[in-house]
Formats: C-alpha cells, structure tokens, sequence
C-alpha cells in the first residue's frame, strides 16, 4: 500500500482533514508550533488541519439582544457534509485516505449555548486555534497536484 495522501478523523459531527507530510500533497503540509498536553509546557510541531462540522450559528446574543457566532466559526473550513463531500471527490480521485485517530477534536465541548463556553474557547482550547486551517481546501487544486505527482512519477 502506498503512503497516505491525507490524513482524516471522524468523530460525532466533526470531521478533521489534514494532508500527509509524504503523500501526494505534502506540498500543503504546514506545521505550527503547540503545546499538546493540558498543564504541558512541551512545545511539539503540530500539523495543522481543515475542521468541518455542523455548529449552530447565531446562538448567542450580545447585550442589546443581537444573535453572533461562537469564536469556533471561525476555525471551520465547512459542515460536516462539505468535509465528506470533498474526501469522497479526493478518494475517487484515487488520493489514499488514511484514518488518524490522533487528529483531537478539542472543540465537542463547547457549549453552544454558553457565552462563555464561546469566551474561554481561546483559552481552554489554544491548539485548535492553532492547528485550524483558515482556508479552504480546493478539490480542483488538489486534483492538478495529484495529475502532476503521477506525470513526474511521484
């Protein structure tokens, strides 16, 4: 079997995308730097990864009673299905799909309903905020790096 192209982990109604350092896309491959225990105070290379889930919008509301997002909007790159969808289209595109349990999902809890669940998101959660990818994966991208990895033998 030949190295993953991309790594992914599903769980509830998160699925978290990343691509694999020695695949076909590891020209997408970045890395930051975090602290991944609680209380840890060991800095590791983390690899950062696309978030995809089915968060609620607008469940909050401001002092003059004005709905707004929890700060985790703004680390996804799509619903749920849109995470699906685009892993479906990568593995017909014959990329190898691998299933990493290690891709954590820090954001399950948070309360959708809670301000400040939403406030201490940052600080609960610092990793996510650090691994999120804040663009959006392009399948036609992909497929063209895919198409160029197989005409230079890669």
């Amino acid at each position: 079997m030949s190295s993953p192209d991309l790594f992914v982990n599903r769980l509830n109604r998160f699925l978290i995308v990343a691509p694999a350092p020695n695949g076909r896309l590891d020209h997408l491959v970045e890395y930051k730097s975090v602290i991944f225990q609680r209380d840890g105070t060991v800095l590791d290379r983390g690899l950062t990864r696309w978030i995809f889930a089915d968060l609620p919008t607008k469940t909050l509301k401001d002092t003059w009673d004005n709905p707004y997002d929890h700060q985790a909007h703004s680390l996804l790159a799509g619903t749920f299905e849109d995470g699906e969808a685009f892993v479906q289209q990568l593995e017909a595109q014959d990329f190898v799909v691998e299933e990493a349990q290690t891709l954590f999902v820090p954001l399950q809890t948070l309360d959708i309903g809670s301000e400040k669940s939403s406030d201490h998101l940052r600080s609960h959660h610092p990793r996510a905020f650090a691994l999120a990818r804040r663009d959006r994966p392009s399948m036609s991208s992909m497929v063209t790096s895919l198409r160029d990895s197989m005409v230079l033998g890669g």
